[in-house]
């Protein structure tokens, strides 16, 4: 017969296979089947109460199968607050309560916490935010190429029929006009674009200002063609339909529009010979003022010419009540008295580039501040959608989130955007993905809507005790000196406030920095990328994924603090559940363990106190840790042959006598920990030969007696080792 040292080595030295081999035991697994089916359908304590099998492994994984017929008493450990420090959990001493409480998700009214749940989660919100943020500029980047394929073709025009023929000439003509091109008659255009403005009974006179301005921007014969030597669009006319394309379309305000209204501001700016040609033209008058910082629409032509015509040398004039004002009145060469002198251009070339500086600099303030507003409005509101129809039926906050897909609302019907919502991205034969167009793939993506329409759990990396227990892990393998302290405190807190904006593991492995914190808190830095990713897209309940398949604890530890799909992505949290992913896994870890325990047990009480003792060693922190848990003790009092009347005595004389004969912080030391637990096992085999019965097995065997809840609850709150 193996020594009770021997038999512990022998289990620990590949503890890995041994707790495989126990998980394939026929009844370790049938039971473990039944955890994993049924722990999902839990809605209350008492369903997980009522259903034995479950309690029964739920209690023996966190060690607690002595008190499984205990319900009344679980039942008021289950539904205590954990966030109170009165509450009854918190106040019995032996911390096992505790454990098993905040492995679940129950509340004080016995019911599961809901969870979180959000038509957008977080990150999916930035996204979409930014996405608007660069709208304005993607957009006038659109209305840019258009206006380029306008000016290349406009000038080869040559007749009206052959402009209705080119769809994209005829939309941009008719958008500038504000006419809608999906709607408009060809035929009626042609009316209107051969109309003679002087008779007030042609087609463009009777149909409104709108067609009245589209036939003022042509010169088309009353037959269509165009005069000889002629073109349909003058240089100027063809500028101004651009100019009011980019209006039309809201991308005045873009960069491609400023770009567009500094050239053609130039290009007016040559036929300017006094001061007022410019103020008396509208849009180099709202240019200059836009220059200057002031707002067009409450700027005068007269207030506009005074700073214009100021003389920069006298302090009193207008041009130099700002800086703004002076700097616009310095681009220009107008006299006082608004001239320009021989030969002198309103503005050279080197005046010109300062002035659309300046303009730049202002134009698209009002721009800048309606989407401020806006992006207030949509984080403000977003969090109340309580179902896709609430987003659909907030006309402010639909528009914000197509415009930021660069979806046009005109173009498409709210119940196609509806069915696009409530498909899932995931599925290849999903609505959004039929459509074969990005934009709205994109948009299925930002949402968590299910199929009735009603939010779903967040997409998030990790849950709060998962990130936890990945910082808890990177902290045990910091050094003990002082600067390995401080800058272990700073990863962690980059890692605490870094690793939610994950979104994908290419996300996690591109950050250097949270890689090297996640491979050192799991021991895998000489893990290449492809096999982390390997581990962190593995389903740490599938017997055959990467992870579990490997046998490798480490692996099975990583897969299951992380929470992604198998192609990389963030999954949802679930909702509405007993028990999160992890603290399934962990308990399901826990059973595993104390089956080990339990089996090892069975041949040498002494070798199950050994196994247990090293489990729970990273839980002690001083002498009182070992008081509070009578198998610790147990241990503690065998291998320092301290004896049990000892506990007679009081809680700090025991302290100090375990405190005599133990540093605590040598527990922590791999190597003084082995000694420590060869030495127990000594002297175990000394006070227990092989042929005697062992008295230990009490310490793991349940209660025979049948205890009443005031009873249980005031021996819960003694302090173990006699106080």
């Amino acid at each position: 017969m193996l020594t009770t040292l021997a038999s512990y080595r022998l289990v620990t030295s590949n503890l890995e296979r041994t707790l495989s081999n126990t998980a394939k035991q026929a009844q370790v697994a049938r039971n473990t089947s039944y955890y994993l089916e049924n722990i999902s359908k839990v809605k209350t304590v008492d369903d997980f109460i009522s259903d034995t099998r479950l309690f029964k492994y739920a209690m023996k994984a966190f060690g607690l199968e002595e008190m499984d017929y205990a319900k009344a008493f679980m039942r008021k450990v289950l539904e205590s607050d954990l966030n109170d420090s009165a509450s009854f959990v918190n106040k019995l001493a032996d911390k096992r309560y505790l454990e098993f409480a905040k492995a679940f998700r129950f509340t004080p009214s016995g019911g599961v916490q809901p969870g979180v749940v959000t038509a957008q989660d977080s990150a999916s919100e930035d996204a979409t935010i930014g996405l608007y943020s660069q709208a304005r500029t993607r957009k006038g980047e659109s209305a840019a190429s258009e206006a380029t394929y306008y000016g290349n073709r406009i000038g080869n025009i040559t007749s009206v029929d052959q402009l209705l023929s080119d769809e994209r000439l005829f939309k941009f003509a008719l958008t500038a006009h504000g006419i809608d091109a999906s709607i408009a008659s060809a035929s009626a255009i042609r009316d209107v674009l051969t109309s003679d403005l002087d008779d007030p009974e042609s087609a463009a006179n009777r149909l409104g200002v709108a067609y009245k301005n589209l036939a003022a921007a042509f010169s088309f014969e009353a037959d269509g063609s165009v005069a000889p030597g002629g073109s349909a669009q003058t240089s100027q006319q063809s500028s101004k339909t651009m100019l009011r394309y980019y209006e039309a379309t809201s991308t005045d305000a873009s960069p491609a529009g400023a770009a567009f209204k500094a050239d053609y501001f130039n290009q007016l700016m040559a036929s300017v010979t006094n001061v007022d040609d410019l103020v008396d033209n509208m849009f180099l008058r709202d240019f200059v003022a836009t220059a200057a910082g002031l707002n067009p629409i409450l700027t005068s032509a007269a207030t506009m010419r005074d700073i214009l015509v100021s003389d920069l040398s006298d302090p009193d004039s207008a041009a130099n009540k700002s800086v703004a004002y002076k700097a616009v009145a310095a681009a220009f060469n107008f006299n006082t008295d608004g001239s320009l002198d021989d030969g002198v251009p309103a503005l050279d070339p080197d005046q010109a580039e300062a002035l659309k500086t300046l303009f730049n600099k202002y134009y698209d303030g009002d721009a800048v501040r309606t989407e401020k507003l806006d992006i207030q409005y949509y984080q403000n509101a977003i969090w109340g959608v309580s179902h896709v129809d609430s987003l659909l039926n907030d006309s402010k906050l639909y528009k914000f989130v197509l415009s930021s897909y660069g979806i046009d609302p005109g173009e498409v019907s709210k119940s196609k955007i509806k069915m696009v919502l409530l498909s899932d991205p995931q599925n290849v034969t999903s609505y959004a993905n039929l459509l074969r167009d990005p934009r709205f793939t994109a948009l299925a993506s930002a949402f968590n809507f299910d199929a009735d329409g009603f939010p779903q759990g967040v997409k998030q990396v990790q849950t709060a005790n998962a990130a936890k227990n990945t910082v808890a892990l990177y902290n045990a393998k910091i050094g003990a000196r002082e600067s390995d302290r401080k800058l272990g405190k700073a990863e962690s807190q980059y890692y605490a406030e870094t690793i939610l904006t994950v979104s994908s593991v290419d996300d996690l492995l591109n950050n250097q920095r949270l890689k090297a914190y996640v491979v050192k808190a799991y021991g895998l830095s000489n893990v290449s990328d492809g096999t982390l990713r390997s581990i962190l897209t593995s389903d740490p309940l599938d017997g055959r994924s990467f992870a579990n398949k490997s046998n490798n604890e480490a692996y099975k530890s990583l897969a299951a603090d992380f929470n992604f799909n198998a192609d990389g992505t963030v999954a949802r949290l679930p909702v509405d559940v007993a028990q999160d992913r992890a603290d399934i896994l962990r308990t399901r870890a826990l059973y595993y363990r104390q089956q080990v325990e339990e089996d090892a047990g069975n041949e040498n009480e002494g070798v199950r106190l050994a196994l247990y003792f090293e489990r729970k060693v990273s839980s002690i922190t001083s002498a009182y840790s070992i008081l509070a848990d009578k198998a610790l003790l147990k241990v503690a009092q065998t291998a320092l042959w301290l004896p049990e009347s000892m506990s007679l005595m009081d809680i700090d004389r025991q302290a100090e006598l375990i405190n005599k004969r133990l540093k605590i912080e040598d527990l922590k030391d791999p190597a003084k920990l082995s000694k420590f637990i060869a030495r127990f096992a000594a002297a175990w085999e000394l006070n227990n030969p092989a042929n005697a019965t062992s008295q230990a097995s009490v310490l793991f065997q349940p209660l025979n007696v049948s205890l009443g809840l005031d009873i249980l609850t005031n021996l819960q709150s003694l302090k173990l080792g006699g106080a």
